[in-house]
């Protein structure tokens, strides 16, 4: 199930970020350079307190996305066979670690022939693909065909009743 990220706020604050490091940078040289000519070590940098309070509330995003993400895909894992452990997609954050972003389930989508495990098994399916409380386009396709595939079961097997009466 790959989940919808508004991957344009985040590539904005990243771009926020990149922008008050080459000002700290700009910043860092001129200081570095008066230093050198004038003997003086110390190095004041302005709206410090500023910066680090953009970056904190940007690494918090990166935090809490990959939690939802993890989260969201552990539901579907946990409620249905599956045929390979989740597949997450990562972004590096601004501390050079890894967050997911985004993630994935392969749902074991075999229908057994037995009628009976049959339809438990497309009820796992639609519970699965329901679990987290916002659905991706993905997880409603899912759980939307199992719910289908379930009813024409039923119909098959009243059919057959039919038949035999």
């Amino acid at each position: 199930m790959e989940i919808n990220n508004n991957f344009e706020t985040i590539s904005s604050l990243n771009q926020q970020i990149a922008v008050k490091k080459a000002e700290l940078s700009s910043i860092d040289k001129k200081e570095d350079e008066k230093s050198l000519f004038e003997k003086n070590d110390s190095v004041n940098i302005v709206g410090k307190n500023y910066d680090e309070e953009d970056y904190k509330r940007v690494l918090d995003k990166y935090k809490e996305l990959d939690a939802e993400v993890k989260t969201h895909e552990q539901a579907h894992a946990a409620g249905a066979p599956t045929t390979a452990p989740i597949n997450y997609s990562y972004q590096v954050g601004p501390d050079g670690n890894l967050y997911a972003n985004g993630g994935s389930v392969r749902f074991d989508t075999s229908i057994p022939e037995n009628e009976a495990a049959a339809s438990v098994k497309l009820d796992q399916l639609q519970d699965a693909a329901s679990a987290p409380g916002e659905l991706s386009f993905a997880d409603s396709q899912i759980a939307r065909t199992a719910s289908l595939n379930k009813l024409l079961l039923q119909g098959i097997e009243e059919g057959a009743n039919y038949g035999n009466q």
